[in-house]
């Protein structure tokens, strides 16, 4: 186990058969100061440049996935966590979106194990996730209204591509509570667990794509997903293009042989691009 430390928390990345664990760890809820943002940061940084990650799952210690702003630390908590990067000045983005931009410089698949509640950045920084997976006593609040603040973590992109338009605005607009189940059927979330399987189950499905998915595919199909097309047949060239340079390549030969010799497939190193933000 790793562990980068800020000031007042840490977070933790264990690495076993190909899966990076990243475990924000500030009790009593993981909220972000300038000090744990900027580790955290770092820390998504560092497991990008490791070779032996082919998946990650993020998750938080204790019952909370990640309050968001520590509005404890100080009256002027927020401002501080805002200008600590040079706020209002051109090209700058707000903690939560240099959070979800370390998150999409990963090079391989993301899961997001909301571990408990999810408010503010910490209900917006999953976003960035491929996957989110949820405890059943998890809820998500995007407060920014009621902060007199707009929303953030590219959360007006992210939320109406998962959950469309309608619901995105109920959610931003009202910032109210939403619970694992109303999550779940907006789709938000993939799958509701109870808490003592969440971790587990997150960790396997990652491991799923790590040993026996195809580091090009999956980093071909990622692209893909994050390019958005427009209409269906902006789609289907984009994915006939892709599909052509897949399919000379050796890790489709693998794939197909190890499927008709009826064997794990063994496919090369993850020398793949990050995805696209």
């Amino acid at each position: 186990m790793a562990a980068s430390t800020a000031e007042d928390g840490e977070v933790r990345v264990d690495v076993e058969a190909g899966v990076a664990v990243v475990t924000l760890d500030r009790p009593p809820r993981n909220a972000l100061t300038v000090g744990f943002t900027r580790t955290l940061i770092s820390t998504l940084d560092g497991v990008a440049t490791d070779r032996r990650v082919r998946a990650v799952v993020l998750t938080g210690a204790g019952d909370t996935f990640c309050a968001g702003a520590d509005l404890l630390d100080g009256p002027d908590s927020v401002r501080r966590l805002l200008t600590d990067d040079g706020g209002g000045r051109p090209g700058y983005r707000e903690p939560a979106a240099r959070i979800g931009a370390a998150i999409a410089r990963l090079p391989v698949p993301v899961i997001a194990a909301i571990n408990g509640d999810a408010a503010g950045g910490g209900a917006t920084i999953p976003l960035a996730a491929d996957v989110r997976f949820a405890a059943g006593h998890a809820r998500f609040v995007f407060p920014f209204t009621r902060l007199g603040l707009c929303p953030e973590g590219a959360s007006t992109h992210h939320l109406p591509r998962l959950v469309g338009p309608g619901r995105a605005a109920d959610w931003l607009l009202s910032g109210r509570r939403i619970d694992a189940d109303e999550a779940l059927a907006a789709g938000l979330v993939s799958r509701v667990l109870p808490a003592d399987r969440l971790l587990d189950e997150a960790v396997g499905w990652a491991r799923q794509v790590a040993t026996k998915c195809a580091p090009t595919a999956v980093a071909a199909t990622r692209a893909l997903l994050a390019a958005a097309p427009a209409t269906p047949d902006a789609a289907a060239e984009a994915e006939s293009a892709t599909i052509v340079t897949l399919a000379a390549g050796p890790d489709c030969a693998e794939g197909v042989a190890a499927f008709a010799e009826r064997r794990a497939p063994r496919f090369g190193a993850a020398d793949t691009p990050a995805r696209t933000p």
